[in-house]
């Protein structure tokens, strides 16, 4: 091989190394921006999770109370569970009626 050709070679080489290198600073700076960002969220939502804790230590243990309002409470929170199962079902079906006719040419 001709000498001029392992200049072209090694050149090449230099540049595709300095281009990578730029390429993974440029992408470890943006990663450092979203973690930060990331970390700043999460310590928000600890900190409103700690100020709810406190709010709910003030109310005394299940236990502690009578069982009519443990039934009740009990009640309440199935009624709940039921009618989002419902809501989620329906939208469900909604967007299934929705699916089937998407593609309809006779609208």
């Amino acid at each position: 091989m001709p000498g001029w050709i392992w200049i072209v070679l090694v050149a090449f080489l230099l540049v595709t190394l300095i281009v990578g290198g730029v390429y993974v600073i440029r992408h470890a700076i943006s990663a450092m921006h979203v973690i930060g960002r990331t970390g700043d969220d999460v310590s928000s939502r600890l900190s409103r999770l700690e100020a709810d804790d406190h709010r709910q230590r003030n109310e005394p243990p299940m236990f502690t109370r009578p069982l009519a309002e443990a039934a009740d409470r009990y009640a309440r929170t199935q009624a709940h569970i039921m009618e989002h199962r419902d809501h989620v079902r329906n939208r469900h079906v909604a967007i299934w009626k929705r699916w089937k006719t998407f593609n309809d040419l006779d609208r």
